[in-house]
Formats: C-alpha cells, sequence, structure tokens
C-alpha cells in the first residue's frame, strides 16, 4: 500500500482500536463516597469519606465531607458543592462507562487526608448501590437526630443518626422528610425535620 494511503488510514483505525468512552444516563446510587440523587436534568449529592488514623471508623481522625447540586446534560454537568458554613467550590460531575466521576475546581477541607486530589485527578466510582425513589440527599447538622415513625412523632431511643452523617432524602411533607441511612452495613428509614438537616436543594421534593 502507498505510503500516503496508508497514513490515511491511521485515524479510522486508532479509532477503532480505542473507541471513546460513552456518556451513560445518569442514575441515582451510591458510587463509593459519593451518594446521588438524580432526578430528571437535576442531580443533588453527598460526599462522605473517612479514615480512622488515630481515630475509630465511628469517630475518625480525618473526614472528607460536603454536599453538591446541579445540571446535567448528556450525563455530564457543572455543580457547586460546599459544606455547610463554608464557601462553595465548583466541579465537574460525569456519568460514563458506568461510573460517576466528579472532578473540583478545589479541595475541601480533609479531603486530602481521606481521599486524595480531586482537582488533579477525579474521584470516579462504579456504582455499588442504586438507589429507588431518591429525591434529594442530606447532611446531618444535629449532633444527634433521632428517626421518627411519623412526621411530629416524639423522638425515640433509636435508630439515630449524628453530625455529618449523609442521608438521601425519599419524600418531603412540610417542615419533615422522609430519609434513608444508607453508609451503613444496614439502611434505616424514619423521618425527621428538616431543621435538623442540610438539604441539598432545599424545598424540591
Amino acid at each position: 500500500m502507498p505510503k500516503l494511503a496508508w497514513l490515511a488510514c491511521l485515524p479510522a483505525l486508532a479509532s477503532l482500536a480505542a473507541p471513546e468512552a460513552r456518556a451513560d444516563p445518569p442514575i441515582s446510587g451510591q458510587y463509593g463516597g459519593l451518594t446521588l440523587a438524580v432526578s430528571g436534568d437535576r442531580v443533588s449529592g453527598v460526599f462522605s469519606e473517612g479514615r480512622a488514623g488515630n481515630g475509630s471508623d465511628a469517630a475518625p481522625q480525618f473526614s472528607c465531607r460536603f454536599l453538591l447540586r446541579g445540571q446535567l446534560s448528556g450525563g455530564r454537568g457543572i455543580v457547586q458543592t460546599w459544606y455547610p458554613g463554608e464557601e462553595a467550590i465548583p466541579g465537574n460531575l460525569s456519568f460514563e462507562s458506568g461510573r460517576a466521576s466528579l472532578m473540583l475546581r478545589e479541595n475541601h477541607d480533609g479531603c486530602l487526608m481521606t481521599s486524595g486530589d480531586m482537582t488533579q485527578q477525579p474521584y470516579s466510582s462504579v456504582v455499588n448501590r442504586q438507589g429507588e425513589g431518591w429525591v434529594d440527599v442530606a447532611l446531618v447538622k444535629a449532633d444527634r437526630a433521632a428517626f421518627r415513625p411519623a412526621p411530629g412523632a416524639p423522638a425515640p431511643r433509636a435508630p439515630y443518626v449524628v453530625e455529618g452523617d449523609p442521608l438521601v432524602v425519599l419524600e418531603q411533607r412540610g417542615s419533615w422528610v422522609r430519609a434513608r441511612y444508607v453508609a451503613g452495613s444496614r439502611a434505616v428509614t424514619g423521618w425527621l425535620p428538616i431543621s435538623e438537616l442540610e438539604l441539598a436543594s432545599p424545598g424540591s421534593p
């Protein structure tokens, strides 16, 4: 084959050898430390990882926690990420080849010690638990928040979540949400007052 004809074939051969990664339809679920709720083109999420170090799994020495929300188009979008009381940091979220990937403009406090540098390389994980009926996510901001069997019911001794725990929101009724704790080995569901939570998308459910 003449040399010029051979060179002309190279782009086609390269595209066959290394096809472009395709964007997947975004779905709600847990992607490692990233919990995402997708509703149409809207996404909300919470990231939560910790490193025990001199602490314990229940009270890690270092932790990386923040909320996110944004709009998606074709499985990709720009999101705003923040921890309550701190300045927001923009980032890019994508769903591709069966996984979700998040890259930030700056790292949140504690993330370099737990999850690594998200500004140089995206945090990326396949879905390890799909979420059905998830409409939002939240972080617990109260010292202790007990799950109630119904809105307005007295707070029982257990089950409960503590400050910084991530939750998924299934339903909202006035100033109450039905939420689920999915970070542990066993999912727990119940009603919590919104005043004890920081919702990623307030009033969206």
